[in-house]
Protein backbone atom coordinates (compact mmCIF):
# COMPACT_ATOMS: atom_id res chain seq x y z
CA UNK A 1 0.00 0.00 0.00
CA UNK A 2 1.34 3.61 -0.91
CA UNK A 3 2.69 5.60 2.36
CA UNK A 4 3.37 9.18 2.41
CA UNK A 5 5.09 10.59 4.81
CA UNK A 6 3.14 12.56 7.79
CA UNK A 7 4.86 15.86 6.96
CA UNK A 8 3.82 16.08 3.80
CA UNK A 9 0.00 16.42 4.33
CA UNK A 10 -1.81 14.63 1.68
CA UNK A 11 -2.07 12.07 3.90
CA UNK A 12 -5.00 13.90 5.63
CA UNK A 13 -6.38 15.24 1.95
CA UNK A 14 -6.35 11.33 1.30
CA UNK A 15 -7.49 9.68 4.11
CA UNK A 16 -8.99 6.59 5.66
CA UNK A 17 -11.25 6.00 1.94
CA UNK A 18 -8.82 7.23 0.14
CA UNK A 19 -6.59 4.40 1.24
CA UNK A 20 -9.40 1.59 0.61
CA UNK A 21 -10.03 3.23 -3.08
CA UNK A 22 -5.85 2.53 -3.38
CA UNK A 23 -5.93 -0.73 -1.64
CA UNK A 24 -9.39 -1.97 -3.52
CA UNK A 25 -7.69 -0.89 -7.20
CA UNK A 26 -4.25 -2.52 -6.59
CA UNK A 27 -6.02 -5.79 -5.52
CA UNK A 28 -8.05 -5.89 -8.92
CA UNK A 29 -4.84 -4.55 -11.22
CA UNK A 30 -1.91 -7.37 -9.77
CA UNK A 31 -4.35 -9.89 -10.96
CA UNK A 32 -4.94 -8.59 -14.54
CA UNK A 33 -1.10 -7.49 -14.93
CA UNK A 34 0.11 -11.20 -14.44
CA UNK A 35 -3.04 -12.57 -16.28
CA UNK A 36 -1.80 -9.87 -19.24
CA UNK A 37 1.94 -11.28 -18.88
CA UNK A 38 0.85 -14.73 -18.82
CA UNK A 39 -0.95 -14.43 -22.13
CA UNK A 40 1.92 -12.11 -23.36
CA UNK A 41 4.21 -14.70 -22.64
CA UNK A 42 2.23 -17.37 -24.18
CA UNK A 43 1.80 -15.84 -27.58
CA UNK A 44 5.45 -14.82 -27.78
CA UNK A 45 6.14 -18.96 -27.29
CA UNK A 46 3.57 -20.03 -29.73
CA UNK A 47 3.75 -17.59 -32.63
CA UNK A 48 7.28 -15.66 -32.96
CA UNK A 49 9.94 -17.07 -35.11
CA UNK A 50 13.04 -18.34 -33.68
CA UNK A 51 14.87 -19.42 -36.53
CA UNK A 52 12.79 -21.94 -38.38
CA UNK A 53 10.66 -22.67 -35.30
CA UNK A 54 8.62 -20.82 -32.62
CA UNK A 55 9.66 -21.53 -28.82
CA UNK A 56 7.03 -24.08 -28.20
CA UNK A 57 7.86 -26.21 -31.50
CA UNK A 58 11.76 -26.10 -29.90
CA UNK A 59 10.43 -27.27 -26.83
CA UNK A 60 8.61 -29.87 -28.56
CA UNK A 61 10.97 -31.20 -30.74
CA UNK A 62 13.90 -31.26 -27.52
CA UNK A 63 10.76 -33.37 -25.55
CA UNK A 64 11.12 -35.82 -28.44
CA UNK A 65 13.99 -37.11 -28.15
CA UNK A 66 15.74 -40.55 -26.56
CA UNK A 67 17.77 -38.37 -24.01
CA UNK A 68 14.31 -36.31 -22.63
CA UNK A 69 12.69 -39.74 -22.54
CA UNK A 70 15.27 -41.35 -20.61
CA UNK A 71 15.00 -38.34 -18.39
CA UNK A 72 11.50 -38.32 -17.88
CA UNK A 73 11.76 -42.27 -16.67
CA UNK A 74 14.26 -41.70 -14.03
CA UNK A 75 12.32 -38.70 -12.64
CA UNK A 76 9.47 -41.13 -12.90
CA UNK A 77 11.62 -43.72 -10.99
CA UNK A 78 12.93 -41.61 -8.47
CA UNK A 79 9.09 -39.73 -7.62
CA UNK A 80 7.21 -42.46 -7.71
CA UNK A 81 8.80 -44.70 -4.61
CA UNK A 82 8.76 -41.19 -2.25
CA UNK A 83 5.02 -40.57 -3.85
CA UNK A 84 3.47 -44.06 -2.80
CA UNK A 85 5.35 -44.02 0.67
CA UNK A 86 4.16 -40.62 1.44
CA UNK A 87 0.55 -42.03 0.32
CA UNK A 88 0.80 -44.81 2.21
CA UNK A 89 2.22 -42.80 5.22
CA UNK A 90 -0.28 -40.36 5.28
CA UNK A 91 -3.17 -42.79 4.61
CA UNK A 92 -2.17 -46.06 6.37
CA UNK A 93 -2.43 -49.79 5.06
CA UNK A 94 -4.70 -49.98 2.25
CA UNK A 95 -7.90 -50.94 3.99
CA UNK A 96 -10.65 -52.38 1.72
CA UNK A 97 -14.20 -50.85 2.83
CA UNK A 98 -17.73 -50.82 1.26
CA UNK A 99 -18.59 -47.45 -0.11
CA UNK A 100 -21.99 -48.01 0.92
CA UNK A 101 -23.80 -49.37 3.90
CA UNK A 102 -25.55 -52.23 2.65
CA UNK A 103 -29.27 -52.01 4.63
CA UNK A 104 -30.38 -54.21 6.90
CA UNK A 105 -33.19 -56.85 6.36
CA UNK A 106 -35.25 -56.44 9.50
CA UNK A 107 -36.44 -60.01 11.05
CA UNK A 108 -40.00 -60.96 10.66
CA UNK A 109 -42.08 -60.32 14.06
CA UNK A 110 -43.20 -63.71 14.84
CA UNK A 111 -46.86 -62.46 16.15
CA UNK A 112 -46.96 -60.83 12.73
CA UNK A 113 -47.07 -57.00 14.28
CA UNK A 114 -44.05 -54.63 14.21
CA UNK A 115 -41.57 -54.49 17.45
CA UNK A 116 -43.29 -58.01 18.79
CA UNK A 117 -39.57 -59.06 18.71
CA UNK A 118 -38.20 -56.43 21.22
CA UNK A 119 -38.29 -56.83 25.13
CA UNK A 120 -41.24 -55.27 26.39
CA UNK A 121 -39.60 -55.39 29.99
CA UNK A 122 -36.96 -53.30 30.75
CA UNK A 123 -35.36 -55.22 32.69
CA UNK A 124 -34.39 -57.66 29.25
CA UNK A 125 -32.15 -54.94 28.33
CA UNK A 126 -28.58 -55.16 27.98
CA UNK A 127 -26.36 -52.39 28.00
CA UNK A 128 -22.95 -51.72 26.64
CA UNK A 129 -21.18 -52.50 29.85
CA UNK A 130 -23.57 -55.06 30.96
CA UNK A 131 -24.31 -52.71 33.98
CA UNK A 132 -28.20 -51.42 33.99
CA UNK A 133 -28.17 -47.65 33.87
CA UNK A 134 -28.92 -45.75 37.45
CA UNK A 135 -32.57 -45.02 38.00
CA UNK A 136 -33.32 -41.03 37.69
CA UNK A 137 -34.48 -39.89 40.80
CA UNK A 138 -35.30 -36.29 42.39
CA UNK A 139 -31.86 -36.76 44.32
CA UNK A 140 -29.90 -37.98 41.25
CA UNK A 141 -31.13 -34.33 39.09
CA UNK A 142 -29.82 -31.94 41.85
CA UNK A 143 -27.03 -30.23 41.15
CA UNK A 144 -24.06 -29.53 43.86
CA UNK A 145 -24.72 -27.24 46.51
CA UNK A 146 -28.33 -26.95 46.49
Amino acid sequence: MLRLREGQGARNLVGAAGDRILVAVYSLLRPLISLAFLVGSLWFACSVKLGGRTFAEHVDRIGQTPEAHDLIEGTRATVNPVLQEATDRMLGEHIEAPTRAEPAKPEAAPSGRPGAHLPRDRSEVTHAAGARPRASTAEHVKLPGS
